[in-house]
């Protein structure tokens, strides 16, 4: 998963971003590790234990991811839209999402299959039928049983993803026609937001939905929609004081927590609501971090994990099952980070360092397409 800065320039990395970009890939990190050295390796298989549960929810990393992507991403249009300016071009914004993400995907699909096929058999190894393939390359995994949550299970979110990039140049030029009031452009997320809660409310009550509906754009839809109502919120405005970042770093944390123990009790209403809290919280958590930087989330190897943390994301399952295949990682969370993290960040640097930043030099320069081009000359 990446959430990457704004569509219609190159602007500069932001080290509390990047931070929080850290935070949500090892969280993910750790989910894995868990999950992939359970004798049985299925979430619902896992012992019943405290320990087991907190493992379990580290799993709440994707939810950030998609926080981080709509505030990112949106916000670009917002300041446009707030400040009477022209917003990104479809072809600039198109160019460098794929540059962004495709290169550095494509290779990793190639790579888990010609190191996971060999496995076949192996715990925690699920391959699609090889004519199946070509659907990953697409973005097109979560529509089909034979693919979804197999190969490399993580890219299930890589194709919500990129349907939000598909569907964001349309939700940016409403923006821009929306007016110039913050109230206008609030309510774009908040309809966003609203149409996500229904689609989860109705999927709630359908005993035999098919997992892709839970695994969709729209069932994710609230926490894009959170971030981008953060950007709304926070975008043009005066910096806030220490005091309230502070504040809102609190209460993000303790929405958190909230979503951690709901989830770890089974509160029935989580069927619907999912993790609205925690999102919530991450998008307090992530208005701060842009608005006043935490010294914490500036720590420079943090830093340098969310600088990796794409090919980190990509890379990380397909390790730990070759590792466990091998019989080289031990069967614990703790022994399996040991072993296992260390490769997966060597392979996100690699990723970032060969694939993912001449791909991204080549779509902030090259003028194919419409792309690039100053309108303003």
């Amino acid at each position: 998963m990446v959430a990457v800065s704004e569509t219609g320039s190159a602007a500069p990395r932001d080290a509390a971003l990047d931070g929080l970009r850290a935070v949500a890939a090892l969280s993910v990190f750790g989910f894995h590790a868990w999950l992939y050295t359970l004798t049985d390796v299925r979430v619902a298989a896992a012992p019943a234990t405290f320990a087991s549960d907190l493992f379990a929810e580290l799993r709440i990393g994707l939810v950030l991811f998609f926080v981080l992507s709509g505030f990112l991403l949106y916000r670009a249009w917002v300041r446009a839209a707030l400040g009477g300016t022209p917003g990104p071009t479809a072809a600039t914004y198109a160019v460098r999402r794929i540059g962004r993400i495709v290169p550095a995907y494509w290779l990793a699909i190639i790579g888990s299959a010609l190191l996971l096929y060999p496995l076949a058999g192996s715990p925690g190894v699920r391959l699609p039928p090889v004519e199946l393939l070509p659907l990953y390359f697409i973005f097109a995994q979560n529509f089909s049983a034979d693919t979804l949550l197999k190969l490399d299970p993580p890219m299930w979110t890589l194709a919500v993803e990129a349907a939000y990039y598909v569907v964001l140049p349309l939700l940016g030029w409403l923006a821009l026609r929306a007016g110039r009031s913050r109230g206008a452009q609030a309510a774009i997320p908040l309809l966003l937001l609203l149409s996500g809660v229904v689609f989860n409310i109705i999927l709630a009550e359908q005993q035999n939905a098919p997992l892709g509906w839970s695994k969709s754009l729209l069932a994710m839809l609230p926490y894009f929609a959170i971030g981008m109502l953060a950007a709304v919120l926070l975008v043009e405005r005066r910096r806030p004081s220490l005091r309230a970042t502070r504040i809102w770093i609190g209460a993000g944390l303790l929405l958190v927590t909230a979503d951690f123990v709901a989830h770890i009790e089974g509160f029935a209403i989580l069927r619907v609501i999912r993790d609205l809290p925690a999102a919530a919280g991450f998008a307090l958590i992530v208005a701060a971090a842009a608005a006043r930087p935490p010294r914490t989330l500036e720590w420079r190897p943090l830093v340098w994990v969310g600088a990796v943390s794409y090919g980190l994301y990509l890379w990380h399952v397909p390790v730990l099952l070759v590792l466990r295949a091998n019989g080289l990682m031990p069967l614990s969370p703790w022994g399996a980070t040991l072993v296992g993290l260390p490769i997966s960040l060597l392979l996100g640097w690699l990723s970032l360092r060969l694939i993912e930043r001449p791909a991204m030099a080549w779509s902030r320069r090259t003028k194919r397409f419409g792309a690039n081009v100053n309108r303003s000359a």
